[in-house]
């Protein structure tokens, strides 16, 4: 995978996934191990006997034991979880992010956590993002879903401003689900540049673009440095009735920089 021709995530590096997701380490496999069939011999000399079924199973020496789920707030150990109840969400991280752009994402994941969507790390187009999907309408009729995209630059520039609506448009397109009629619903996104240097151009190459059939993506663009949020404010005729949801979808999942980083 080349470097895009408008800048990448990290400098000296071409956009890709990260070495791992921090908070996922491997997790070895654990658990009961069967039971011997019968007639065979017990364990060599030194090698450890299998503990009964339901048991534990001792880890080796020199490994550390494995970790244990943290029971909600409020809840003793191993207890059932109270109903609604939702552990908090990975703190990803993107590739180059500053403590600037740390503490706006992990903002960003707290209003994707209350507004339920699944979130993961994804690439879309040369970039990897920070995404979100939830379904607006959930209706089999006419599924509608809103898909979240959050990306980084080291600086965004009206090239990316321009190309990343598209990658997400692609991204989005792969998401709809398919109606009782057979045909694909439609999709919301929101493609949104985090950075803390903007390029003084890139804010006015924000709009509004008809893009895929049943598709409308709104880009944004996260001014850290300056502490603002700019979102794309004119409506094509395409796509008229959801041009305003898409919108508003965008000022409910991206905080005002001011209100996270003061």
């Amino acid at each position: 995978m080349t470097t895009p021709p408008w800048g990448s995530q990290m400098p000296g590096h071409p956009p890709g996934p990260p070495h791992g997701v921090p908070g996922y380490p491997p997790q070895p496999h654990s658990g009961p191990p069967a039971p011997s069939p019968g007639g065979y011999p017990v364990p060599p000399q030194g090698h450890p006997a299998a503990p009964p079924y339901g048991h534990p199973v001792a880890q080796p020496p020199g490994y550390p034991a494995p970790p244990q789920a943290a029971a909600p707030p409020g809840y003793p150990p191993h207890a059932a979880p109270p109903p609604g109840y939702q552990p908090a969400p990975p703190n990803l991280e993107l590739p180059g992010s500053t403590p600037a752009v740390k503490a706006y994402l992990a903002a960003v994941t707290h209003h994707m956590t209350l507004g339920r969507m699944q979130i993961a790390q994804h690439m879309v187009g040369p970039l990897m993002s920070m995404v979100g999907v939830t379904a607006v309408i959930a209706t089999a009729l006419n599924p509608i879903d809103l898909v979240l995209c959050v990306a980084t630059l080291e600086e965004i520039s009206p090239a990316a401003v321009d190309d990343f609506p598209r990658q997400v448009d692609g991204f989005a397109k792969k998401q709809r689900r398919r109606s009782v009629f057979g045909v694909k619903g439609g999709a919301m996104g929101v493609a949104a540049l985090v950075s803390e240097r903007v390029h003084p151009a890139a804010v006015q190459a924000l709009r509004n673009r008809p893009m895929s059939f049943g598709s409308v993506v709104t880009p944004a663009v996260v001014d850290l440095g300056n502490r603002q949020l700019h979102i794309a404010s004119n409506t094509p005729a395409i796509g008229l009735a959801m041009w305003h949801g898409v919108r508003s979808q965008a000022r409910s999942y991206l905080p005002e920089p001011r209100l996270v980083l003061g």
